[in-house]
C-alpha cells in the first residue's frame, strides 16, 4: 500500500455463422483498460440535486452498499438542498475534483449507537471480472472533508480502501441488505488519512483469487481495528471522506479516468462494414468470446461464437461509437461506428 498526496430488447438468435480466420496470438497485454466504469464519477443523467445517493442524484454504474453516501458535481448551482452536494464547497467540506468536476462522498468513521458502528459504502460492478492468477494494480484518491457548509465531521481514521465481491449489495428504497464489518480489504490506507488541503493517493497491488465480479470503497474495518485522530474540537460526527480517480488495471499498465475503456488495437480488415447500419461481420476463431461496450464503457451486448464469423445485428442499436472486445489466446479490441 502507497500513500502520496496531489493538489489537485437484445436478441442473440442468427448471430454466428462460419468463415476460417486465425487472428489471435496477441499477448492479453493488449488489452490497456481501467475496469472501473465512470472512474472519476464524470458521467451523470442528471445534475445531483440532493444528498443520498438517491435516484438521479448518483453517478452512472455506482450504487450506494449501505446507508447513504454522496455525489458531488460542480453542475450544482449552489442554492437550496442541491448546494449540499456541490464543488467545491458542499455541506461536507471544500475541495476541488482531483479529476473533472466530481467526486463521491461517504463515512467511513461513526457510530449510531452503543457498540454500533456507521459505515457508508459505494460500490460498482467492474467492466469484466478479475483473472483468476493475475496481478492487478489498484489505486483511488481521497481527501478528509472539512471546512463543509453544513455538516462538520471532526475525525480522521484510517482503513479507507478497497474490497472486491462476487455479488452486489445494492441499497434501494425497498431492500437495504446488511453489509457487514470484515475487518480485511484489499487495498486500505493503514495509515491515518488527516490532510484536508490534497488528495492522498492510496495504491497497492492484487493477485486476484477469484474471478471477482464487484468493487466496494469504503472503511471495512471494526472501530477496535481503526485509529482515528480528533482534528476539529466539537461534537463527535466522525470521519467523512471524498473519493475520486478510482482504477483498477492489470500490471504493468498506466490509468486512465476518462474513459473506462482505452484505445483499442487496430483490427483493419478484419472487421466490415466500418461506420455499419445494420450488420457488423467480424473474422474470429471458434470459442471466441466477445463483449461490445457503447462509449461509456457500458455492457450492451456478449456472447461466444460458434463458428469463425460472427455476425451482430446494429440496425436497432443508438447512433455512436463501440469498442468490440475479442479474448481467444489473447485479447483484442476494435472501434466501430453505427451510422445510418
Amino acid at each position: 500500500m502507497l500513500l502520496s498526496t496531489t493538489n489537485g430488447g437484445w436478441y442473440r438468435a442468427g448471430l454466428l455463422l462460419a468463415l476460417c480466420c486465425s487472428l489471435f496470438a496477441a499477448s492479453s497485454r493488449c488489452e490497456a483498460q481501467n475496469l472501473v466504469p465512470n472512474p472519476s464519477f464524470e458521467l451523470t443523467d442528471t445534475c445531483p440535486y440532493t444528498i443520498g445517493f438517491q435516484e438521479g442524484a448518483k453517478p452512472l454504474f455506482w450504487e450506494k452498499w449501505s446507508q447513504s453516501p454522496e455525489y458531488f458535481n460542480t453542475c450544482v448551482p449552489g442554492t437550496g438542498m442541491d448546494s449540499l452536494v456541490g464543488v467545491p464547497l458542499n455541506g461536507f467540506g471544500f475541495q476541488y475534483a482531483f479529476d473533472g468536476g466530481a467526486y463521491i462522498g461517504m463515512y467511513t468513521y461513526g457510530s449510531v449507537g452503543l457498540n454500533q458502528p456507521f459505515r457508508e459504502y459505494v460500490g460498482c460492478q467492474l467492466l469484466e471480472p478479475l483473472e483468476v492468477g493475475e496481478t492487478y494494480n489498484l489505486s483511488f484518491y481521497t481527501n478528509v472533508a472539512f471546512g463543509g457548509s453544513y455538516w462538520a465531521p471532526t475525525w480522521a481514521c484510517n482503513n479507507m480502501g478497497m474490497l472486491f465481491t462476487m455479488q452486489p449489495n445494492v441499497w434501494t428504497d425497498t431492500d437495504q441488505p446488511a453489509f457487514g464489518l470484515r475487518n480485511h480489504a484489499h487495498l486500505h490506507s493503514t495509515s491515518v488519512i488527516s490532510d484536508t488541503a490534497n488528495w492522498t493517493l492510496v495504491s497497492g497491488s492484487l493477485v486476484a483469487d477469484s474471478a471477482y465480479q464487484y468493487m466496494v470503497l469504503g472503511n471495512f474495518f471494526s472501530d477496535g481495528l481503526t485509529d482515528t485522530v480528533h482534528i476539529i474540537p466539537g461534537n463527535s460526527l466522525g470521519a467523512y471522506y471524498f473519493v475520486d480517480g478510482v482504477c483498477v488495471t492489470r500490471a504493468g499498465q498506466g490509468c486512465s479516468f476518462t474513459s473506462a475503456i482505452a484505445d483499442p488495437v487496430p483490427l483493419a480488415g478484419c472487421t466490415w462494414p466500418n461506420p455499419v447500419a445494420d450488420m457488423l461481420h467480424v473474422r474470429v476463431d471458434d470459442g471466441t468470446q466477445w463483449q461490445v461496450y457503447d462509449a461509456t464503457g457500458r455492457l450492451v451486448h456478449d456472447g461466444v461464437c460458434s463458428g469463425d464469423l460472427l455476425i451482430i445485428p446494429v440496425r436497432e442499436w443508438p447512433l455512436g461509437e463501440y469498442v468490440l472486445r475479442l479474448k481467444d489466446k489473447g485479447v483484442k479490441h476494435v472501434r466501430f461506428v453505427v451510422m445510418r
